[in-house]
């Protein structure tokens, strides 16, 4: 009855049967990997994975470029923008160069279709959060599309933005609504992305005129642009530029603030520079100008100076900041610099009393003035300075200081231990700094990267309990703070070390869809060394195939091909067939198979003795008007039928080659020998080819004089076969050997 209903018969004692495979990830019935189910399991559904997490709206991006490419009818526009809008309303939008290259293509899209009453595709407010998140956030390589996708929101938002903000003109006296709004926003993003040039000529050219008529706001902003251009090429590492910034700001009558003179200081104290971070800190201010702008430059400065060995300088710009009584931030700056010159935690903490007193009796006379004391960012100061010198011993010392002082650790902080305790491999050490820091878990970039280089370092390790990882892995997801690549594929590689492929593959679908083409390669190379790993079961190594096929579809073909080998080196060409077939089968032109995908199939199945492959194979090399048949390609088919037992077609393929334009290589008449060895009368033709070598004089090496011999033993002429290795020295230079 199976057979009659086309359903196949298994009998479960059968000795040879196919191992058992986990199910596999490809939808529909599989051949190699039948479904297992136990008697208590059998009336249960089998365990589905969960669908692709793709961010909002970006199915419709992507088919909107694939409509592009291909010709076929577009999606409407209102449907384009609001696939926009909801790409962007995300809590947390996914804004790499992959990404924002999808956006910009439709907006241009949206441009080119205009709404029939003029009116824009995306409202007003849209745009502005679109523009808003991309201040907000920094891709981690490139930025080009960013900065292209900032200036065409810039013009829709310039069209609109006098009539929708009409109530903001009377806030400015000298610039319009969007010189004084808008422009500040496109000066930072550009800056953020790297055209601080771009951006510096903008304003330049809008604020580069003198004006005394200037309301205070409009002197703020002015004041902002020029130390957000400064603070970008100091971003860049570009000097030139950043000189001629200063140069240009004169010219524009701008005056020289704290703010840009605090950027140029921190500038080229970071760089070491010390004598030009000397001449700019002594560069004067307006007398208006409360210096504020210039505290965050304090700390680096001090510190070169004492790493440099410039103690005197330092001692006088310390001496100065004491001169009246100095602000938290530039107190800072003074523990930083004792730290710098070698005084120790006690001596800081007789500083921080001295300091404390200091304020309470300024405070006495003034009671208006703010209360005065370390926090943790004080200590966080002091922490980070001793990471930095690789001193974990002093930065121990400062936490205690500060929780003698009742200050104890933030975030900040913690991140700072896990970072440098993974730094030298303290992953205990790491572990137990992020249980401090578990509860006070931020979106800061800084925070996540660390969590994310523990929980790899935890599973490398391969001794820590599973529901420890997952449990911080839980946490961040809780937090919707997103895995980076390697995580992601450390963690699918660790489920399925464990036997957990679905698991893997939840995981891979709920994560794998928001990072970019290169971000998506760190995960599948994670998952095709856990494929070649020696250690990995056949079981294992197919699940994870498929797993990659199915989650990473644009694997290119020279990815694959190892793949493809590995399953040969496994004895599995049955698996490898799979391989070879869903290249076969794609319409990629980066994916399908070409000669070498022959070759290495050919080869594969030659090794292994498959010949039921081997024919499939064949066929499809028989219809594949993109494969040019060579000597290379006829070598490896005729290897395969020799090796499958088809020496018949393995000679009729070397008299092809024997006919063919470009003829035989060396490869080919050792192959041929091996083709003689199980042929009727082989040793004839062997024979026949050898007498048209010596004919021809074609230098004989080891490898044909070795096949050679092959044929002729194999064919039970072992005189003249033991003639040959006796006469092997003489004739040909080559000692016999064991394999001879």
């Amino acid at each position: 009855m199976p057979i009659i209903a086309d359903t196949p018969l298994v009998w479960r004692g059968c000795a040879q049967r196919t191992p058992r495979l986990r199910t596999s990830f490809q939808h529909g019935t599989h051949a190699i990997a039948p479904q297992r189910r136990t008697f208590f399991g059998m009336f249960k559904s089998p365990r589905k994975i969960k669908p692709a997490e793709v961010p909002a709206g970006f199915e419709v991006l992507g088919g909107l470029i694939e409509a592009q490419r291909d010709g076929l009818r577009l999606p409407p526009p209102s449907k384009v923008a609001e696939a926009v809008s909801a790409f962007f309303l995300q809590n947390k939008a996914d804004l790499e160069d992959f990404h924002v290259k999808n956006v910009l293509n439709a907006l241009r899209y949206l441009l080119e279709n205009p709404k029939e009453d003029g009116q824009p595709w995306i409202p007003f407010k849209s745009l502005n959060k679109m523009m808003v998140k991309l201040d907000r956030y920094q891709p981690e390589t490139g930025g080009k599309p960013h900065k292209i996708l900032a200036k065409l929101l810039d013009a829709e938002i310039g069209k609109v933005i006098e009539k929708e903000l009409d109530n903001a003109k009377k806030d400015f006296k000298t610039l319009t609504v969007y010189e004084g709004l808008q422009l500040p926003k496109l000066v930072r993003v550009l800056c953020t992305y790297g055209a601080s040039q771009e951006a510096r000529d903008l304003i330049y050219k809008t604020f580069g005129t003198p004006s005394d008529e200037r309301t205070e706001r409009e002197v703020l902003i002015v004041r902002n642009v020029w130390k957000t251009v400064a603070a970008g090429f100091a971003k860049e590492g570009n000097t030139p530029e950043l000189l001629k910034t200063t140069q240009m700001m004169q010219d524009a009558s701008a005056t020289f603030t704290s703010e840009v003179k605090g950027v140029l200081v921190k500038y080229f104290a970071e760089r070491n520079d010390l004598e030009q971070a000397k001449y700019w800190y002594s560069k004067t201010i307006p007398e208006t100008d409360d210096g504020r702008g210039l505290r965050d430059a304090l700390g680096p400065l001090l510190t070169t100076c004492a790493l440099s060995g410039d103690t005197v300088f330092g001692q006088k710009v310390v001496a100065s900041l004491l001169q009246k009584m100095p602000d938290k931030e530039t107190w800072d700056a003074i523990f930083l610099w004792s730290a710098a010159i070698g005084k120790g935690a006690d001596e800081i903490d007789r500083m921080m009393n001295v300091m404390v007193r200091r304020n309470a009796e300024e405070r006495q006379q003034k009671p208006e003035l703010p209360v005065v004391q370390p926090d943790i960012s004080t200590i966080n100061l002091l922490v980070e300075f001793a990471m930095s010198k690789q001193d974990s011993y002093s930065a121990e010392r400062f936490v205690v200081l500060g929780e003698k002082r009742g200050i104890y650790p933030d975030e900040k902080t913690y991140t700072m231990q896990m970072r440098y305790r993974l730094s030298i491999n303290d992953v205990d050490g790491a572990r137990a700094a992020y249980y401090g820091l578990q509860g006070q878990i931020s979106e800061d970039s800084e925070c996540i990267e660390a969590i994310n280089r523990l929980i790899q370092a935890l599973c490398q390790l391969q001794q820590h309990h599973f529901d420890d990882i997952m449990a911080i892995v839980d946490d961040l997801h809780e937090k919707n703070a997103q895995l980076t690549p390697e995580t992601v594929a450390t963690l699918c590689v660790l489920h399925l070390r464990r036997g957990e492929p679905h698991d893997a593959g939840d995981l891979l679908n709920m994560h794998a869809h928001h990072f970019s083409p290169a971000q998506r390669v760190v995960i599948r190379k994670g998952l095709a060394s856990f494929i070649q790993d020696g250690q990995t079961s056949t079981t294992d190594a197919w699940d994870a195939y498929q797993m990659l096929r199915n989650a990473f579809p644009e694997t290119p073909r020279s990815d694959r091909i190892p793949l493809m080998k590995e399953f040969f080196a496994r004895k599995r060409s049955d698996m490898a067939c799979h391989v070879f077939f869903h290249m076969r089968n794609s319409i990629e032109e980066n994916i399908a198979a070409d000669k070498e995908v022959y070759v290495v199939a050919f080869t594969g199945f030659a090794r292994n003795g498959d010949a039921e492959s081997l024919e499939l194979a064949s066929n499809q090399l028989k219809i594949d008007l993109n494969v040019e048949m060579d000597t290379q390609l006829r070598n490896a088919l005729m290897l395969a039928y020799a090796a499958t037992g088809s020496d018949k077609r393995a000679m009729a393929m070397w008299a092809e080659i024997g006919s063919s334009k470009e003829g035989p290589s060396y490869n080919s008449i050792a192959i041929a020998f091996r083709a003689c060895e199980g042929t009727h009368y082989g040793e004839r033709h062997a024979k026949s080819i050898w007498q048209r070598l010596k004919e021809m004089d074609v230098d004989i090496d080891k490898q044909i004089f070795t096949a050679y011999v092959s044929a002729i033993a194999r064919n039970h002429h072992h005189d003249d076969a033991l003639a040959l290795i006796e006469a092997a020295e003489e004739e040909y230079g080559f000692t016999p050997d064991f394999y001879m």
